[in-house]
C-alpha cells in the first residue's frame, strides 16, 4: 500500500509504502533517504502505474514515547528558525527563513526560505552548519508554500485549505471570480500568500455549467414591462438585473426572453 503523507521536513508531501493500513490523520515515523522523520496520513494511494516507487517507508505509528520526542523538535524547530533569522541577517542577505525542522536523529536539519531573487547563500551554509553542528538542506520555496508550512487562518473563519487538505495547488484565474460575479478587488481575491485564494476553484464549475442557462451582458431581451439590456446575472437566485428605459428591474429568470438579432 503507498500512502500520501504530509511530511514535516518540508512544503511538498511525501509517498511512503507500507505493509499496513493506517487510517487518515494517523502520525507515523516514516523512513527515507535523509532518516527517518514523522508526519501525517492524507490518503491512500490506489491505480499506481506498475514502475511507481515510494520515497519512504512507514515503520509504524507513532507512539508516545515518539510522541513526545517529536514535540522536542518541533519546538527545536523553532528555535532554529530565530537563530537561522538572526544568522542571515548578520550576512545581510535578501531572504526570509519560513520553517526549519530536523529529523528524528537531529543529524539533518531542513529549512526553508523564501527569496525575491536568486541568493548566494554559500557562506550562510557554512554559519547554519557550524551554529547547528548538524547537516544543513537550505530550500527556496514560493509564496504559496510558505502559508501552506506556516498556516494560518482564511478569511473564511477556518484553517487555511492548503495546510490543512490540499494536495496539490490548483490553477487559479482571476475569469473564476468573473464566472462567480465576486468582486474583481485583490484584497477581496487573494489570500494570505498574496495570491489568488485556492478556494475559487471550487465552485468554478457549477458556475460554468449554470451560467449557460443565462444571457450574456449586455444581451436585449424581452419582459413584461418592455425590453431592456441586462446589465447584471444573479446565478445563485436564478434572477437577472435589466435597464429598462426608466428603471433597473430584477426579473426571474423565466420571465424574460432574449431578443435575437
Amino acid at each position: 500500500m503507498i500512502y500520501e503523507i504530509k511530511f514535516e521536513h518540508g512544503e511538498q508531501n511525501l509517498f511512503a509504502e507500507s505493509e499496513q493500513a493506517y487510517q487518515p490523520k494517523t502520525t507515523v515515523i516514516i523512513r527515507t533517504k535523509r532518516g527517518n522523520s514523522w508526519g501525517k496520513v492524507l490518503r491512500e494511494l490506489k491505480d499506481l502505474p506498475s514502475n511507481y516507487e515510494a520515497e519512504g517507508k512507514i515503520l509504524r505509528e507513532a507512539d508516545e514515547r515518539d510522541l513526545k520526542a517529536i514535540d522536542r523538535l518541533e519546538i527545536d524547530g523553532q528555535e532554529a528558525v530565530k537563530e537561522s533569522r538572526q544568522l542571515v541577517a548578520q550576512r545581510g542577505l535578501d531572504m526570509k527563513i519560513i520553517h526549519a525542522a530536523y529529523n528524528m536523529e537531529k543529524t539533518q536539519l531542513f529549512i526553508s526560505f523564501t527569496a525575491e531573487k536568486r541568493v548566494d547563500f554559500r557562506e550562510l551554509l557554512k554559519d547554519l552548519a557550524g551554529n547547528f553542528r548538524s547537516r544543513i538542506e537550505l530550500r527556496q520555496i514560493g509564496a504559496r508554500d510558505a502559508v501552506k508550512l506556516q498556516g494560518g487562518m482564511g478569511p473564511c473563519g477556518r484553517p487555511l485549505c492548503c495546510s490543512t487538505f490540499i494536495y496539490e495547488f490548483p490553477n487559479v484565474s482571476i475569469k473564476m471570480a468573473k464566472n462567480q460575479q465576486l468582486s474583481l478587488k485583490q484584497n477581496k481575491l487573494n489570500g494570505l500568500c498574496g495570491r489568488l485564494m485556492c478556494c475559487l476553484t471550487y465552485e468554478d464549475d457549477f458556475y460554468k455549467e449554470a451560467s449557460r442557462a443565462f444571457p450574456d451582458w449586455g444581451k436585449r431581451v424581452k419582459t413584461a414591462m418592455g425590453d431592456g439590456k441586462v446589465i447584471g446575472l444573479n446565478i445563485l437566485g436564478e434572477s437577472v438585473k435589466v435597464r429598462l428605459a426608466e428603471r433597473v428591474q430584477d426579473f426571474a429568470l423565466s420571465e424574460i426572453e432574449v431578443i435575437h438579432a
